[in-house]
């Protein structure tokens, strides 16, 4: 590669484009101006632009799919910056770049996985902002964000800050624009943070660009390589912890300066625009060829646009979407995403015609995929012949003893939630599944579509709870289930504290201590004192629990 490149970025990101020129590059950036499709070739032609490098970085906001990346002859990029909302339809989209960059460390497996070639880690970028004294700062702790029910556990931080502070100034801001959610930033002390499914968030790094205090959920090893919990941002596991380091930081100047100016050095050293795409050049330069052409990349554009149209991304005519997949070779992904639309767009007649002809034949038929699918389908049509055949003909592919017979519908989806988990098709983050509209995926949607066929159900909300308890950032979902069960189990003490632990996962302090508390009373009058002391022992890593309960049973 020339030492001067001319590189096209796709994707409204100012910072990249100035950081990209500021190296001596030269750079067209192209933007959405409302458009959906960017068709690529003929925007290079009409600005007489030759690209050395393609990047694009995703837009949060108004999606934009890039058309053509297979007639360009320069390497491609795919910076992604939510992979871990937005696997369903970036797992088919990345197969049209040759590299894809995660933001989030944790998914560059996860898309490696659903087989994207070339997946490396890319956090998300700071800004080089000033960062006023902390003294001269108006707000104790403020916070810019969206506050609504769909937010819960976003809406529950903000309530339980607000009950803890007393006479300390907490403004929140829903409505801000991008400079002046910054300069609000700059103006105060301490940002508390929460995420949506466990993943490193752009507020972090806008936080420590200002040089607050960031306080946010503890979230591991790749969190804490980006910024040294206790030095330069600070932690808490739940919100027991929240509430003694609130006590910590809230009055204490000196401290959160000598933290917030920490974060802010460590921003410019780090993690500015500018290092990036130094390291997106780097990685650039030992990449190769990776991205589909021809048909390939004209079947992955179509299972890309039918993804995004399952999950709602786009208005464009279903029809549209469908014919786009019916125009290639009809192969495994292809024909899973063609049931999946006409189950979403309630085209019925249709549906039921394809799955029996797929069981009329042998296409596919050791296909995972295509056998969940065509089962779940056929559940959807009250073919309960079919969505049978369709779970035997998987068994037979795999070659599995025999088994007894599913009885009834719950039979059968808790039989395919087993065999999602053996997999590890656990949950979809971000996709907004609904069991009356949408096919499942993975275990989690089948139990979904279980219970909303018999709400209450105790078996399915047990194996829901199950199933998500390795995930604590399901535990907003995973108390709504156990809540449920523990009304037919009121004895069982260890739904009791499981539930107490979503509810101080989830900003519930009072509740969750309550639960837990009663809990304890169950196991004490039931003769399991040391089961449920080991319990806690094994929950409680900090000790606050113990602390709290025992001042809760004195």
């Amino acid at each position: 590669m020339n030492n001067k490149l001319n590189v096209c970025i796709v994707g409204s990101f100012r910072e990249c484009v100035d950081a990209l020129e500021g190296l001596g590059h030269n750079v067209l950036n192209v933007t959405r101006n409302g458009n959906f499709f960017c068709d690529l070739p003929d925007i290079l032609e009409k600005n007489n632009f030759k690209p050395d490098l393609l990047l694009q970085i995703e837009s949060l906001g108004e999606r934009t799919i890039v058309q053509g990346l297979d007639e360009l002859d320069c390497p491609t990029a795919f910076w992604a910056m939510d992979p871990h909302l937005n696997l369903h339809w970036h797992s088919a989209y990345a197969r049209l770049f040759d590299q894809t960059f995660s933001t989030q460390k944790a998914m560059v497996p996860v898309l490696k996985n659903a087989g994207v070639p070339d997946v490396r880690w890319l956090p998300m970028y700071a800004y080089e902002l000033d960062s006023p004294a902390i003294s001269i700062r108006k707000n104790d702790i403020g916070f810019v964000g969206r506050i609504n029910n769909q937010r819960r556990g976003r809406k529950q931080m903000v309530e339980f800050i607000e009950s803890r502070i007393g006479d300390y100034s907490f403004p929140v801001e829903q409505n801000l624009g991008f400079n002046e959610m910054l300069t609000f930033y700059q103006d105060t002390k301490i940002i508390p943070n929460e995420s949506i499914l466990g993943e490193v968030n752009f507020r972090l790094f806008e936080g420590a660009s200002c040089g607050a205090l960031v306080l946010t959920q503890d979230l591991g090893e790749e969190q804490s390589s980006l910024f040294e919990p206790g030095r330069e941002i600070d932690t808490y596991a739940d919100v027991l912890e929240l509430e003694e380091k609130l006590k910590l930081y809230l009055g204490n100047d000196r401290l959160v300066q000598v933290m917030g100016q920490a974060a802010h050095a460590r921003v410019q050293a780090e993690h500015l625009a500018v290092h990036r795409i130094e390291k997106i050049l780097d990685y650039v330069k030992d990449g190769s060829r990776n991205r589909s052409s021809g048909a390939d990349a004209g079947r992955w554009l179509a299972i890309t646009l039918a993804a995004m149209w399952e999950s709602g991304m786009h208005n464009l005519p279903v029809h549209d979407v469908l014919s786009r997949l019916a125009a290639f070779k009809q192969v495994e992904s292809l024909v899973v995403s063609m049931l999946r639309v006409q189950a979403a767009s309630g085209m019925y007649q249709m549906l039921e015609d394809n799955i029996m002809a797929l069981l009329g034949s042998e296409f596919l038929v050791d296909s995972f995929d295509l056998n969940l699918t065509g089962s779940t389908a056929a559940l959807r049509l009250d073919n309960w012949d079919a969505a049978k055949a369709f779970w035997y003909r998987q068994q037979k592919s795999m070659g599995a003893a025999a088994m007894l017979p599913p009885k009834t519908p719950k039979d059968l989806l808790i039989l395919w939630t087993k065999d999602l988990k053996r997999r590890n098709r656990i949950f979809r983050g971000g996709f907004p599944f609904n069991p009356g509209l949408h096919l499942p995926y993975s275990a989690v949607d089948c139990l979904m579509v279980a219970y909303d066929s018999c709400p209450g159900d105790p078996e399915v909300a047990k194996l829901i709870d199950v199933m998500i308890r390795p995930f604590k950032e399901l535990d907003q979902i995973r108390g709504d289930y156990l809540l449920g069960y523990a009304g037919t189990e009121p004895q069982d003490w260890r739904v009791l504290f499981e539930l107490g632990i979503t509810d101080l996962h989830s900003y519930r302090l009072d509740q969750g201590m309550k639960n837990i508390a009663l809990s304890e009373i169950i196991a004490r009058e039931q003769g399991q004192e040391r089961a449920f002391a080991m319990t806690l022992k094994a929950r409680d890593d900090s000790g606050m629990i113990s602390r709290r309960l025992e001042a809760v049973i004195d």
